[in-house]
């Protein structure tokens, strides 16, 4: 979640779409669009790999969580992001109070407060003490916003739901650690701990794939016990996950966003299409 410091502030009315500022904001909400749209999906796939009806209220609830949370830690001063001026802060706010009222209102359960917690002890702390730092801490922690969250809106625990849970939990894990691959140099010039400045590439790489495939080949062993659905798209979220975890653990950064953000938007897509020709 590279850091850009900028002394100016800017006053919201002399915001237009010529000035960098705008600019800024559209592909920060943007970006933040783009993965809430992935966490309704999230919860989607996770009813679908269970064969449950799909609650589209849960789907709903899934996206706006993702977006509350993630306009949230945008919205907080910390060191390690960008400064953004007071007028974007305020109206990430907003944003993140619209979207926290919006959950409750569809899924009316004091449940649901788990995963806000987790968010808010991530991005601004509890008495001092945040979330967000130490080797894979921080990985584990968005893992297990999600695991939490699925847990409140899917409420159960057989074996499949909690392998489902773990599921999402590894696959957070997995992306955010390679997120951290791009800020290797910074984070070891601020003395921030992270997996990939702790290991080398060689052993990320290994450990991030061996993650990936356990997990996938467990929830496909679940598949033939006919307690889940969904193997196509376990198949290719195992390949393209594997496919970008060896790609951007190499320095190599173009599409980044797109195919790591935006994965279940093309499992998504995939399901789409299978439907219309099937």
């Amino acid at each position: 979640m590279p850091v850009v410091h900028q002394s100016h502030r800017f006053r919201f009315s002399r915001v237009t779409p010529f000035t960098p500022e705008f600019t800024q904001s559209l592909a920060l909400i943007t970006s933040i669009l783009i993965v809430s749209l992935s966490g309704s999906l999230k919860v989607y796939f996770a009813e679908v790999f269970l064969g449950m009806p799909v609650s589209f209220a849960a789907v709903a609830v899934g996206g706006l969580i993702t977006f509350s949370a993630y306009a949230f830690d945008r919205a907080v001063p910390n060191s390690e992001d960008q400064e953004r001026s007071g007028q974007m802060r305020k109206m990430l706010i907003t944003l993140t109070l619209i979207s926290f009222v919006l959950c409750f209102v569809l899924w009316p359960s004091p449940a649901l407060l788990s995963p806000f917690l987790i968010a808010y002890a991530y991005s601004k702390g509890i008495a001092g003490f945040r979330l967000k730092g130490g080797a894979g801490v921080k990985n584990a922690v968005v893992g297990l916003t999600w695991s939490v969250l699925l847990v409140v809106l899917i409420g159960r625990f057989d074996p499949a739901a909690l392998l489902v849970y773990v599921f999402f939990f590894i696959k957070s894990f997995v992306n955010t650690t390679v997120y951290d691959v791009r800020d290797i140099d910074a984070d070891r010039a601020a003395g921030i701990r992270t997996l990939p400045t702790v290991l080398s590439l060689g052993r990320l790489r290994t450990l991030l794939i061996v993650l990936t495939v356990l997990v996938h080949v467990a929830m496909l062993a679940i598949w033939y016990t006919n307690l889940s659905t969904g193997t196509d798209v376990l198949l290719l979220s195992g390949l393209h996950t594997s496919g970008y975890i060896l790609l951007y653990t190499t320095g190599y950064a173009a599409w980044r966003n797109v195919l790591v953000d935006g994965e279940w938007l093309f499992y998504g897509g995939f399901s789409i299409i299978r439907a219309f020709l099937t």
